[in-house]
């Protein structure tokens, strides 16, 4: 499947890796590599993460990290909608 991104989603990734980044820069590149590769199992395995309450979007957790990856699947694409800690309010 293909993956897009919104606006929103990218700017959450941009915000969280620049936060690490200050403080660590290898994590920051750590972080931004499971991500990715979180990113990518959902795409390979779209409907295996945990349904939300809101219609047809999906969540999954970003390996150890306290993040959560919300996106939903239309057609053929895997839509990343937001890459959120897990302590803030979910979108």
């Amino acid at each position: 499947m293909r993956v897009r991104y919104t606006e929103e989603a990218i700017s959450d990734v941009e915000e969280i890796l620049s936060y690490i980044a200050l403080r660590n820069p290898v994590a920051a590149g750590i972080v931004s590599e499971v991500i990715e590769l979180t990113i990518a199992r959902a795409a390979s395995f779209p409907y295996s993460a945990q349904a939300t309450d809101e219609t047809s979007v999906r969540m999954i957790p970003v390996g150890r990290f306290p993040y959560l990856i919300f996106y939903s699947v239309v057609r053929n694409t895997v839509w990343v909608l937001r890459v959120r800690h897990a302590a803030r309010l979910r979108p």
